[in-house]
């Protein structure tokens, strides 16, 4: 007996394409491919393979487990002013050529970089840091008058929390003013502790025993108005016999306001300067005082009144750009980068911002707040980074409120020109 295509009554004999199911029994089934038929309500079905499992780990793969952080956490920005360092003692007198500066800090607050100024020059900035062993007993003191902690003694010596080590490799002769700056904050809001030490540089060779030592005389200072509605005097000065002097300073009551070692006149036994003095409106009292590379001589001291003056400017910048090629910067500088360092050689009103511009592109690569001088009347600052164009053309702008002073400007070389 041949077999019908399909049973009417059971809807459910095999046809020679798939298997023949109701609408709602193919509902309740997977992995079927379905046709309709002629027979309304009736589907023609064909039973799919079961897909292949999605590829996943090896079984015998196990995470991990989790273990916390048992040592010190990454520690904040810190903000808290570091301790004062420590410097090695420098003589006040030595032979022109290599000279290095160390400095310790041996309890407190460490720093995040540190600087080296040399005569109101930015020479240093970088993370350079070491930690330095002195020998000492075991029961010392350390500068607070506390008892040296014992994770600070190493073979019976102090540790130093942080140290630091700058070698000059070439110390021009004259008169140095160092300044070694520990920092923490930022470059816009750095928060600083600093120590400073001076030094003669000799120009004399090693073997040669002439020394020029001595008090110099006492320099004379030429009249000035006792009242001025100019907003400047001008300062002058003779030195007519006697001992000569190094350098020459202008004090305003006890604070110095300029500082030179150029003479208008000068013989063997004589000397003279001058210089104008912006005076802002108020009572002034001034004086100048003549310099033997450490010895100095007070002149008589002047009074004078400034009023009705006009508006001030900063005095005009003075710029120098170090590249890492500059010997004396030591290793202070990436190849990349480049130290853009400024500060002013006439007197002048008290800046309160520091503007870096470039020059073609008109952009302000630097803008920081001024917030104390850097000594004998110069104000100072510095960039130290890499170039976002080069070369280029850079100039600095300093400014009280809006009255503004522009440097010179001065050239940025390609990194080409850098290379080593």
């Amino acid at each position: 007996m041949r077999l019908l295509p399909w049973c009417f009554a059971l809807l459910c004999v095999q046809s020679q394409a798939g298997i023949l199911l109701s609408a709602s029994e193919a509902a309740r089934r997977e992995q079927l491919a379905c046709l309709p038929t002629a027979i309304l309500g009736v589907l023609e079905c064909e039973q799919l393979a079961a897909p292949a499992p999605a590829p996943g780990n090896d079984p015998q793969i196990k995470p991990a487990e989790f273990v916390a952080n048992s040592g010190e956490s990454i520690p904040a920005q810190q903000v808290e002013q570091p301790m004062l360092p420590a410097l090695d003692p420098i003589p006040p007198r030595m032979k022109a050529g290599r000279l290095t500066l160390a400095w310790d800090i041996w309890f407190g607050t460490a720093a995040q970089w540190w600087e080296v100024w040399d005569n109101d020059q930015l020479r240093y900035r970088g993370r350079d840091f070491s930690r330095r062993i002195k020998a000492m007993q075991a029961d010392a003191m350390n500068v607070s008058g506390e008892p040296v902690s014992s994770n600070q003694m190493v073979d019976g010596g102090l540790q130093a929390v942080q140290s630091g080590s700058f070698q000059i490799a070439r110390l021009t002769p004259g008169e140095h003013r160092f300044v070694i700056k520990l920092c923490n904050g930022t470059l816009e809001a750095p928060v600083c502790n600093q120590a400073s030490a001076s030094t003669w540089a000799d120009a004399a060779r090693d073997g040669d025993d002439e020394v020029q030592a001595g008090e110099p005389g006492a320099p004379s200072l030429s009249w000035i108005p006792q009242v001025t509605t100019d907003g400047k005097v001008t300062v002058a000065w003779n030195l007519w016999w006697g001992t000569t002097g190094t350098h020459w300073e202008v004090l305003n009551g006890s604070k110095v306001i300029y500082r030179s070692d150029k003479f208008s006149d000068e013989t063997e036994n004589s000397q003279a300067g001058t210089v104008d003095v912006p005076l802002a409106n108020g009572e002034h009292q001034l004086a100048v005082r003549l310099c033997r590379q450490m010895q100095c001589t007070r002149s008589d001291v002047l009074k004078v009144d400034a009023m009705l003056g006009p508006e001030l400017t900063p005095a005009k910048p003075a710029l120098a750009l170090y590249t890492p090629d500059d010997p004396e910067l030591g290793e202070g500088l990436l190849p990349t980068q480049v130290l853009l360092s400024w500060k002013t050689e006439q007197p002048g009103i008290t800046p309160d911002r520091w503007l870096l511009l470039d020059e073609t592109t008109r952009e302000v690569l630097a803008s920081q707040l001024i917030k104390a001088d850097c000594g004998n009347g110069v104000w100072c600052g510095s960039w130290q980074g890499v170039p976002a164009t080069r070369p280029a053309t850079w100039r600095v702008k300093l400014c009280q409120a809006k009255r503004c002073t522009d440097s010179d400007t001065i050239d940025v070389p390609g990194i080409e020109l850098e290379a080593r």
